[in-house]
């Protein structure tokens, strides 16, 4: 995902406890065996690791280039790359004859079909070009082939290509909200010192709509309304989620230990306003 902004709202979630979820990502090698002795479906991270491979492959070599054994000068940091906590970024270095423009075009005209071409910068003293395929949802988030050229000695071109392929971790089971009884709605003031003043902070006891607004931050994947709830009502919070900021991520908390970011919808905020049976406007 790369960066885009939205408004900010408050959103804090307390509950009594945290029931067991999914646990952590772990970094694993090699084919993990079951029990039972079948082979266990590979992780979203080895998905990952196995995509950027084959998005690498996918490089088409131009006409007389040749792979370096290690990054030129010039092309040692790559000038874009995804913006992730969980992202496999797989690269290699050539050298071919041509300018750099010419080059770039070259590979966008030759690449195998599905892939799309995305951003780009045209230097100097380097350009690049970004080719997505289409994410797998709730698995793999994103998955770029960015090829960036440089002009070297002798009329050559050297070349970086980066499979940057960031995939969805599950959520670690401290960050699961359940059990909750209450909840505590906010609207945080708007930046804006002429926008109206938001309306009071509403508090929920109703069963069914606490436990379907815990469902709903339940449900939100790992990445400005407020949800606090609470063990009873004027109880302390015991977790707090705050967002949506850049990427639409919000952040968590649990017993004051800050958690794994969260990712939301659009849907969600409306959702949040109806299930409480709120009609406030929120920027």
């Amino acid at each position: 995902m790369r960066l885009s902004t939205l408004k900010t709202l408050l959103i804090a979630a307390c509950a009594v406890t945290a029931v067991a979820g999914c646990a952590a990502t772990h970094t694993t090698t090699g084919t993990v065996t079951a029990v039972s002795g079948t082979p266990a479906p590979p992780t979203a991270r080895e998905r990952a690791v196995a995509e950027a491979a084959a998005i690498l492959r996918a490089f088409a070599v131009p006409p007389g280039g040749q792979r370096l054994p290690k990054a030129p000068d010039a092309l040692k940091f790559p000038s874009s790359t995804l913006v992730s906590t969980a992202l496999v970024d797989d690269v290699s270095f050539w050298r071919a004859p041509g300018r750099p423009q010419a080059v770039l075009a070259w590979e966008q005209a030759h690449l195998p079909g599905g892939f799309t071409p995305e951003d780009a910068s045209f230097g100097p003293p380097s350009r690049y070009r970004t080719f997505s395929l289409t994410p797998v949802p709730g698995v793999l988030n994103a998955r770029d082939l960015v090829v960036e050229v440089a002009a070297a000695s002798l009329g050559q071109t050297v070349i970086r290509v980066d499979a940057q392929v960031s995939w969805q971790p599950p959520r670690p089971a401290s960050e699961w909200v359940s059990a909750a009884r209450v909840v505590t709605i906010t609207q945080l003031p708007s930046p804006d010192p002429h926008a109206r003043r938001p309306p009071a902070p509403v508090t929920i006891t109703g069963l069914a709509v606490v436990r379907g607004l815990a469902a709903l931050v339940d449900s939100l994947q790992l990445s400005t309304i407020g949800l606090t709830f609470l063990a009873r009502a004027g109880g302390p919070p015991l977790a707090v989620a705050q967002g949506p900021g850049a990427c639409g991520i919000v952040q968590f908390s649990v017993g004051g230990q800050p958690q794994p970011a969260l990712q939301i919808t659009d849907s969600f905020i409306p959702q949040v306003l109806r299930r409480a049976g709120l009609s406030w406007k929120v920027p």
